[in-house]
């Protein structure tokens, strides 16, 4: 089953559009531009521990990445506005996240089936 998520969300920073959707091995959200990484990771990997719990083993995301360090990542061209690069992969709780980076930042929180 796929859901697909359209969601406007605002801050005192930012006013953007999230597109987001999952099935049973894979957590996908789609941040548009100007958005911290850190807190695009954060997002992503909460809505993934709430839809599979076994994620929520020890140590908590919070102990395990230093998401603030994924902000100074990427430069505002390094990719042209058509196509993603699989910019920062990294496991957690046995789940692969995917930082893809370019017109917008798409997160992929991948487990196994």
């Amino acid at each position: 089953m796929i859901c697909v998520i359209r969601m406007a969300e605002s801050s005192p920073h930012r006013e953007s559009t999230v597109e987001a959707w999952s099935t049973n091995t894979h957590v996908v959200r789609e941040f548009d531009r100007p958005v911290r990484v850190s807190d695009a990771v954060m997002e992503t990997l909460i809505e993934a521990v709430e839809e599979w719990p076994e994620l929520s083993r020890s140590p908590t995301v919070f102990e395990f990445v230093d998401t603030d360090k994924l902000d100074g990542l990427f430069k505002t061209r390094a990719v042209d506005e058509t196509s993603h690069t699989p910019s920062v992969e990294f496991l957690f709780q046995g789940a692969l996240v995917t930082v893809m980076y370019a017109s917008t930042v798409r997160i992929i929180v991948e487990r196994d089936a």
